[in-house]
Order: C-alpha cells, then sequence, then structure tokens
C-alpha cells in the first residue's frame, strides 16, 4: 500500500485506531494483516493523554513539540528508530529467537503524518484481539499461569542474553496459536534512550542490568511467579465481600473526597465489597457508598486531645463488635488518600491478622536508631467482629494517667499499642504504600525544580500525611498556616494526582 493510499486512510477515519500512546496512534489496514503506527494527529494531540476519561489529562507540552518537530526528521523519528533497531536485531538473532517481534516491518514517509511504520498485525489464532500478559494472567487459572510463567521466563532469559533493549514489561503481548499454545510478542518498543547520556546503549551491562530491574518490577506489581495464589479475576469475583472503611466529618472534605475514594476503589479492587463512611453529613454521596452515624463520644482526657467530637479517636470505634454490622476482612483508608494500584493483594497478605503501614519519620531520624514501632493509620486491616479487644483496651486506659503520653500524641500511637496487646501486627510491605511528603517530593533544593516523582509502579496507594495535603499538593505548598512555608519542605503543583483522583 503506497503513502498516499494510507494518508488518504487516515485523513477520511476508514482505518480503525487500534490504540493510543502519549506520543504515537496505531490504526488498521485494509485486509487485516498490517496495521500502521505513526505520530499523533493535531486533533489526537487536542484528545489528551487519556481520551475519553475525565478529568481531562492534557499532553505535555514537551510532548506535543517533539512531535511537531520529529514528525519528519528520519533520524530523531521514534518510528524510524524502531525500525532501525528492528533490522539490527533481524541480522544478529536467529529466527526462532526474532519470533517475538514482528515478521514484518517497513518505514514509510507519510504526507500529513511524517514517518511512519507500517506492521504485522498481531492476533490471536481465531482473529481475536491479543491481551497484554498482565491481564492474560488475571484471568487465566492454574494450568495456563504455569505456561505463562514458562514462556515469561524464557523471554525474559532471550532478552536478557542478548541485552536487547525492550525496557517496558507492560507492552509484553500473549498471542494464542492454532496449536493451542502461546507465544509473546511485542509490538510497541522504543529501543533510543532518553536518558541524557545513554549508557545502557553503549553498554550491554547496563542494558541488561535496567531489563532485570523493570522485570523483576512488573512481576511484583501483578504478583507473576512460580507458585502464585493470587487468584484469578473469575476466582476474585467468587470470594465473599469484603469491607473498605473511610471517615469524614466537619466541612474540610467534601463528598467529592469519598465519591473519588470510592471511585478509586472501584476501579482497583476486583473481589466484591462493602464501601462504608462513617460521617456526620452523608449530603452528596455517590450510590453504592454507605453511611454509618458516629458512635457516642467516649470522652477521652488529655491537654492535647481535641474537644469537639468526632475528632481522630473515632477509627478506633471501627474495631468494636458490631459496629456498621460489619464482619470479615476490613480494610480502612483515610479520605484524603490517593488509590493508585490493585487493592487485593491487601486482603490476601497474612489473613486474619492486624496490618498497617509502618509510619514515616524524617529520614534524618532513622540514620542511626531503630524506627518506632508505630503504625500510620492512613491505611489498616482487621478482622471485623474479631477485634473488639482494641476497642475494649482503649475503654479501659484511656482514664489511666500512665497512657496520656500515648494519647497525647495521637490515636495511631495508642491504636498500634492496642492492636499489639490484642494480636499480631504485620506492616504493610513498604513499597504498597507510600508517603507523598516522605518519598515523592525531591530533597531540597531539588524540590525547587522538579515536580514531585510519580508514585512507584508498585504503590497501591500514597497517603497524605501532616502537609502538604491533598489541596495543597494540587496548587503548590508554598504556605502553612497562612506563613511561608520552610523552603526545604515546599512543592511545586502535582497535576499528575488527577490521573489518579478521579471519580
Amino acid at each position: 500500500m503506497s503513502a498516499d493510499e494510507i494518508d488518504n486512510l487516515l485523513k477520511s477515519g476508514a482505518a480503525k485506531r487500534l490504540g493510543i500512546g502519549s506520543r504515537r496512534a496505531c490504526y488498521t489496514l485494509p485486509g487485516g494483516r498490517l496495521c500502521v503506527k505513526c505520530y499523533r494527529s493535531d486533533a489526537e494531540i487536542a484528545e489528551g493523554k487519556h481520551p475519553g476519561r475525565l478529568p481531562f489529562k492534557p499532553i505535555a507540552p514537551a510532548v506535543a513539540q517533539e512531535i511537531s518537530r520529529f514528525r519528519f526528521d528520519k533520524k530523531r523519528n521514534t518510528c524510524c528508530q524502531e525500525y532501525a533497531y528492528w533490522k539490527e536485531l533481524k541480522e544478529r538473532l536467529a529466527p526462532d529467537d526474532m519470533a517475538f517481534l514482528p515478521s514484518v516491518m517497513e518505514t514509510v514517509l507519510v504526507p500529513s503524518r511524517g514517518w511512519c511504520v507500517v506492521e504485522e498485525l498481531i492476533s490471536n489464532a481465531d482473529a481475536s484481539p491479543v491481551r497484554k500478559f498482565h491481564e492474560e494472567w488475571l484471568l487465566a487459572g492454574g494450568e495456563m499461569r504455569a505456561r505463562l510463567i514458562e514462556s515469561l521466563d524464557a523471554f525474559a532469559e532471550l532478552i536478557e542474553r542478548h541485552a536487547i533493549r525492550i525496557y517496558d514489561p507492560q507492552n509484553i503481548l500473549v498471542q494464542k496459536l492454532a496449536d493451542g499454545s502461546i507465544r509473546l510478542r511485542v509490538t510497541d518498543f522504543e529501543p533510543a534512550s532518553r536518558t541524557l547520556v545513554p549508557f545502557d546503549r553503549l553498554s550491554s551491562a547496563i542494558a541488561r542490568m535496567k531489563i532485570r530491574r523493570r522485570m523483576a518490577r512488573y512481576r511484583r506489581s501483578f504478583g507473576i511467579y512460580k507458585g502464585s495464589n493470587m487468584p484469578s479475576v473469575a476466582a476474585l469475583q467468587a470470594l465473599p465481600p469484603v469491607n473498605v472503611l473511610c471517615m469524614k466529618w466537619g466541612d474540610y472534605y467534601t463528598a467529592d473526597y469519598v465519591n473519588r475514594l470510592y471511585a478509586g476503589v472501584r476501579r482497583n479492587l476486583v473481589r466484591p465489597f462493602r464501601f462504608v463512611c462513617m460521617t456526620d453529613d452523608s449530603t452528596g454521596f455517590a450510590p453504592g457508598i454507605e453511611a454509618v452515624p458516629f458512635p457516642d463520644d467516649p470522652k477521652v482526657p488529655g491537654k492535647y486531645v481535641p474537644r469537639e467530637w468526632p475528632n481522630i479517636f473515632a477509627k478506633l470505634a471501627v474495631f468494636k463488635n458490631g459496629f456498621a454490622g460489619l464482619s470479615g476482612p476490613t480494610l480502612f483508608l483515610d479520605v484524603d488518600l490517593i488509590v493508585t494500584g490493585p487493592l487485593d493483594r491487601f486482603f490476601a497478605y497474612k489473613p486474619g491478622e492486624f496490618c498497617i503501614i509502618h509510619n514515616w519519620v524524617e529520614r534524618r531520624k532513622s540514620l542511626f536508631r531503630k524506627m518506632p514501632d508505630i503504625g500510620n493509620s492512613s491505611c489498616f486491616r482487621f478482622e471485623a467482629g474479631k477485634s473488639n479487644g482494641v476497642w475494649e483496651t482503649f475503654l479501659r486506659e484511656k482514664d489511666i494517667p500512665g497512657q496520656a503520653a500515648r494519647f497525647q500524641l495521637g490515636s495511631q500511637k495508642f491504636q498500634t499499642y492496642a492492636m499489639m496487646k490484642t494480636g499480631k501486627v504485620n506492616w504493610w510491605p513498604s513499597d504498597w504504600v507510600c508517603s507523598f511528603k516522605r518519598q515523592l517530593i525531591p530533597a531540597f533544593p531539588l524540590n525547587k525544580i522538579f515536580v514531585p516523582w510519580r508514585p512507584p509502579k508498585n504503590a497501591s496507594i500514597v497517603a497524605f500525611h501532616g502537609q502538604p495535603d491533598l489541596p495543597q499538593a494540587l496548587e503548590g505548598y508554598y504556605c502553612k498556616y497562612d506563613k511561608p512555608a520552610k523552603m526545604h519542605l515546599t512543592c511545586k503543583p502535582t497535576k499528575w494526582i488527577l490521573e489518579y483522583w478521579h471519580e
């Protein structure tokens, strides 16, 4: 097919769009055997980063400028770089080792789109669309998972042995062949390093190290390993419902916070769940959110305990037998955190025991001493109906003068103490829940230059404890209680939060 024919198909909309990324889009060509990948059109740039998703996420101006500059630049065009690397691999790899790449690939200069690449359209033997590896893994049962892990091990060994620069495992596809076997394929790879000095292109050892690190992170993110007890999607959906709790009072946090937390849980929790919010005002809650009232004020003494009720000690009421009619595994989440990844593993980890994230401390305070055994109550799990000992400990000891220090430093210090008296307490794996303040804001003076880092790929939750809180992080944190914040604590506006925090 000529460049002009491809151009006409793209302009008329006759070519069906298969997918779209931040830089390129892919379209089918007539006949169903080939597809064409090219830089986004101006209209597609205007569609934003995630077309059709709210809130609207525009493409970064630097990316849009790159598309405009490199569209007709054969040396820097990603499609041309991909084709050149494909040719290089074809010359040095055996035919069997090339089977994971498209068997057909050619560049073409399309008048309206610049340099594009035409390649084999990957589909299953029955012409159905292929799935990404992690999607197939989550849907597969035991026997199929054994075949998938065997294929992934062989694929990882192949690309590492030859130092093949394919760094995004999320682009690995599973193709089902006519004889019932499976083959892993890759159709979207960008071999040109985007680092200032491309050491991985100069040294195969560095490329291998980068491959190992990315593959290990990918496996951790989706629980892809031999003997994995992670159930399939069908198995998870058949499990009994679990509970997710949050709490809102006063007018600082609006119903939008609860609705967005609920939406984040719904996107990332496969198994059935009941979502409950303890609140004094349920106006504006989305359908599917159950509202329950606060219990009576237990009147916690202490100079630094807030006199108004409800206050932070209301979290301890959720451990009471019969609270909201709950029973079974229950995950409590603060209303001002964002959900960025899968949540099912929070219910599979150490079942039946208390789990909480280890409280973060300043780096300088953890250099020469052990972190104190205090959990951060923004994210914890317990067994509703079997954890009444925490509530009873609270009622029994809240009036004891010797416990004043625990109460005066907030509820989570006493909560951790009461949980440890009642049963075994486990810390969540440290990379599951990350602190925006401690882990994502760059160290001074980089915080004055760079936007806070995105959460690690293996993280499922980003907690906003202390300051900056969510609104401050979104708008940029420069002011604390109407006074300028210390320079090393400030952060630039963090708009990537909206990619996760929306209904």
